[in-house]
């Protein structure tokens, strides 16, 4: 798979396999509403994720960050692991109106680095994942 000029190379029957061995699916309201909107709301970000081999609804981590003050009351970060290797240590990105961040496993701990998956592999994070609940 080629992105711009950079070549990431992934094997997406691996990262299609993965499930994280640290983590079981959260089963709270939040990440209920997650599961339940964020194909409808963000296909282009869904169609992204499909290229590596992601599964959608089976992320490492849903984040909730949400100010219930606000409007809309979800505010996720998402993390994903692919197996495979950037060409680069960080990729930086945005995709349908979500902040999209590759960082290779060496500085996977800048964000998250409690995987099971055996090297080499990236994480995918999603931040400003807004989550109309209503929608």
């Amino acid at each position: 798979m080629e992105t711009m000029t950079n070549k990431i190379q992934v094997d997406k029957e691996s990262t299609s396999s993965y499930r994280d061995v640290f983590n079981e699916q959260c089963d709270c309201d939040a990440c209920g509403i997650f599961h339940n909107k964020f194909r409808k709301q963000y296909p282009d970000a869904v169609a992204y994720l499909t290229q590596f081999g992601i599964h959608v609804d089976y992320p490492l981590t849903v984040m909730d960050f949400s100010d219930r003050e606000e409007e809309y009351p979800y505010n996720f970060t998402v993390y994903y692991s692919v197996k495979g290797t950037l060409p680069i240590d960080k990729m930086e990105n945005k995709i349908g109106g979500v902040n999209v961040t590759l960082r290779n496993w060496n500085i996977a701990d800048e964000e998250y680095a409690n995987t099971g998956m055996t090297r080499p592999y990236f994480i995918i994070a999603l931040d400003k994942v807004i989550i109309r609940h209503g929608s």
